[in-house]
């Protein structure tokens, strides 16, 4: 295994906006979900999901806010762009 410091910094950025994108992916996916258990289940069960839905998103949020202070603003990385290009195997998109 290697250690941290052999990363450059161009990868460690790359990484930071990663975990970053894929954070807000979670984020946005448990929020949906709350939705759907306010919109659906009884009041009961309701709460119980809830409550442990409201503590993910939480966690998931103090991780984002804790990687979001490692990330340069200088630093030009398009997740989107990325994930769309030929290293995915899908079509590059203008």
């Amino acid at each position: 295994m290697k250690s941290k410091d052999s990363m450059t910094n161009p990868d460690f950025q790359k990484l930071i906006s990663l975990v970053l994108n894929d954070l807000t992916i979670r984020r946005t996916m448990l929020e949906n979900r709350e939705q759907e258990v306010n919109q659906q289940m009884s009041s009961l069960e309701k709460d119980a999901e809830l409550e442990q839905l409201d503590d993910q998103i939480q966690q998931i949020q103090a991780d984002f806010d804790h990687y979001r202070e490692f990330k340069d603003p200088e630093f030009d990385f398009s997740a989107t762009k990325y994930f769309q290009g030929p290293s995915m195997g899908l079509p590059r998109h203008p």
